[in-house]
Parts: structure tokens; sequence; C-alpha cells
């Protein structure tokens, strides 16, 4: 099919409306979505601000059991990573970076937490992140912000 048959085409007018949506709306809408998920995660780990629950260390020593880390030291990581990094994904500050955090943590999850888990549900969490690893966080971000300043 060649560009003219692509504007005769009966969806080319759908096509084209759905052009005009902004990148930027898009990625910020990924960036809350994907964020959410850990955040979400993250608060059930705490009681107040960011006072561990007692309970989330056992969590990470009976069910999660991570073969490397102490569940102690992990209970404090996996939790302070799950408010950080998804704060940083909607502001969209260091974004990559903290997409690539979060895509390691679903790997962490799925290969060695829960590798008998629903891998569907983790693939869409490491899709949304890979988006924003490979494009960047748009201009509706801080790293937009200070990229035009610098």
């Amino acid at each position: 099919m060649n560009a003219a048959d692509l504007d005769r085409h009966p969806l080319a007018g759908v096509n084209a409306l759905f052009q005009r949506l902004p990148d930027a709306l898009v990625l910020l809408f990924v960036r809350i979505v994907v964020a959410h998920v850990f955040w979400a995660s993250g608060r059930t780990k705490v009681d107040g601000v960011l006072a561990l629950k007692p309970i989330t260390v056992d969590l990470f020593r009976d069910e999660y059991a991570l073969p490397v880390i102490p569940p102690e030291i992990a209970a404090y990581l996996a939790t302070y990573a799950e408010h950080l990094l998804p704060a940083l994904l909607v502001l969209g500050l260091c974004s990559r970076l903290a997409a690539a955090g979060l895509a390691a943590m679903t790997l962490v999850i799925q290969l060695l937490v829960f590798p008998d888990a629903w891998w569907p549900q983790h693939s869409l969490w490491l899709g949304l992140l890979l988006i924003i690893i490979a494009t960047g966080p748009g201009k509706l971000s801080a790293d937009s912000l200070l990229a035009r300043r610098g």
C-alpha cells in the first residue's frame, strides 16, 4: 500500500485524528499508570510516611525469600524503591533510570519471587517501562525542562 492508498483508506480520518494525539500526553499517561502500580504496592508496606510495618520484613523473609539479599535489607530497599522510583517517574525526573530500576524489580519479581506467577501482568509492566526507557519521558517532564534549560 502506498501513501496515496493510505489517504483513501476508510480509516484515514480516524488515523489522522489519532496521529494528532500528543506524544507528551501519551508518555505522561504511561508514566503515571506504571508508577501507580509500584507506588500502591509500596504503600501497603509502610505506616505513615515511610515507617516499615513489622509484617513487611516477615513478608520478605517468608513469602518473597530473595536468594541473595537478607530480608531485613531487601524489605527496606524494595519499599523505598517502590516510593522513590514511581515519584521520579511521575515527575519525569531521571525517568529512564527510574524506569530501568522498576524494570529490574519487575524481572526480580517474575524470575525469583513468583516464577509461577501470571507472566502477562508483569509483561505489561515491563512493556510500559520499556517505552519510557526507549523513548524517554516526553516533553511534559522535568527531564525535558532541564534539557531545554541546559
